[in-house]
């Protein structure tokens, strides 16, 4: 699977379409230590790549791969979630309570961000 696609769709607003993305890696059960750096990324869609994989790890209680770490915060913060650009109480919500590894990278989304049942 393509981290640099779902990367696109999260910058895009594309809840669907990465939501279909997380439901199809939980399918083919994707081993996320094994997903190789994306390629030809600018720094924020980078640090968004470390960030989601990170995340997504957790999630599942996988190990994220090792070039992760290696990436750190994007140039500007940058709101996953458009309702909060504007609303000062889920502004808060999302950088108290939003996926770590997401927040330490300056990426603000809310708690459940990408959850799938």
């Amino acid at each position: 699977m393509d981290l640099a696609e779902l990367v696109h769709v999260v910058l895009a607003n594309d809840t669907l379409a990465a939501r279909e993305w997380v439901k199809e890696a939980a399918r083919r059960r994707i081993e996320f230590q094994t997903l190789p750096e994306p390629a030809g990324l600018d720094a924020t869609s980078r640090a968004l790549a470390a960030g989601l994989v990170e995340h997504l790890s957790a999630q599942w209680g996988q190990r994220p791969p090792e070039w992760a770490r290696r990436i750190g915060s994007a140039p500007r913060e940058v709101w996953l979630v458009q309702r909060a650009r504007k609303h000062p109480a889920l502004q808060a919500r999302c950088r108290e309570h939003g996926p770590e590894p997401l927040r330490r990278r300056g990426f603000f989304a809310f708690p459940s961000f990408l959850s799938v049942a």
